[in-house]
């Protein structure tokens, strides 16, 4: 159980897989109070890669986690009432630095003597290796006198933001295309990003802030909700435990997709995050 993000389950092993299964609600969960869409919490997607990280550095503890690569989000999970979702992350190790992740559901039928109601939700790649420290490349920014970041959250109006998400403190934008923003741990809180720093895998707070930018830009230019659909390659360089700037700029838009790349740095300018071909949907 954890008030502010994600956690694995049970984990049984079998021929080179893993598998964590635990069940997920309102109530073991309560974060998903503070993200509701069209009335009802959803797990955010950014906390689906938050898992896949978890479960890649649980399957290679003596690895570190580098990187995400061919993420796609299938299916949301919503949650009606109090009724539980039973999550199962399963975990194979492709290569010595490669795992593959999937995440799927399962959910008691609405009637007695109904099959239950199994979903997919996302998969992916995580890559794992020895992280190398990355130098200071980047010139920290002044946000004073920029927007609040609170405009952002009201938008769209069919997703609500509880304090859990309230990361983000300030922002401009510089061009059409581009949002640049300054984020902090949800609460400023004192211990950072990451509540227990032996926990495996990446905060999923810390990518939620970060992707959150680009998901902004993409309802700002539409002015339409928008829903995550893939996330082409991501690069994970270090966890700080202070504000995080972030730069996200729209590459392509098609229809009803857009794509975004994502670049974030901590305050002394070292690399924290980036994210290629972050790619958002219109809802209908």
């Amino acid at each position: 159980m954890s008030a502010h993000g994600p956690t694995l389950g049970e984990v049984s092993a079998t021929d080179g897989s893993w598998r964590f299964e635990r069940g997920v609600d309102i109530r073991t969960d309560p974060y998903l109070l503070d993200h509701v869409v069209e009335g009802a919490p959803v797990f955010p997607a950014a906390y689906l890669v938050g898992l896949m990280t978890q479960a890649a550095h649980r399957m290679q503890p003596e690895r570190q986690v580098l990187g995400v690569r061919d993420v796609r989000f299938v299916q949301a999970a919503r949650f009606k009432d109090t009724r539980a979702l039973q999550f199962s992350v399963t975990a194979e190790a492709a290569e010595a630095n490669r795992v593959t992740v999937g995440i799927s559901s399962s959910m008691a039928p609405p009637r007695e003597g109904f099959p239950r109601i199994h979903r997919t939700h996302a998969s992916g790649e995580v890559r794992m290796g020895e992280r190398v420290e990355s130098l200071a490349r980047f010139r920290p920014l002044d946000f004073t006198g920029a927007e609040s970041y609170e405009a952002l959250y009201r938008l769209p109006r069919e997703i609500q933001h509880g304090p859990t998400f309230l990361a983000g403190l300030r922002y401009r934008r510089p061009a059409q295309d581009q949002l640049l923003a300054v984020v902090a741990p949800p609460g400023r809180s004192a211990s950072g990003w990451q509540e227990d720093p032996r926990a495996p895998g990446w905060p999923a707070a810390l990518l939620n802030a970060i992707l959150h930018v680009a998901f902004s830009l993409g309802v700002l230019c539409r002015e339409r909700t928008v829903l995550p659909l893939e996330l082409a390659s991501g690069e994970l360089h270090a966890i700080p435990r202070g504000e995080v700037q972030v730069f996200a700029r729209r590459t392509s838009a098609h229809d009803d997709l857009q794509t975004f790349h994502v670049v974030a740095w901590d305050a002394q300018g070292r690399r924290v995050a980036l994210f290629r071909g972050f790619s958002v949907r219109e809802v209908p």
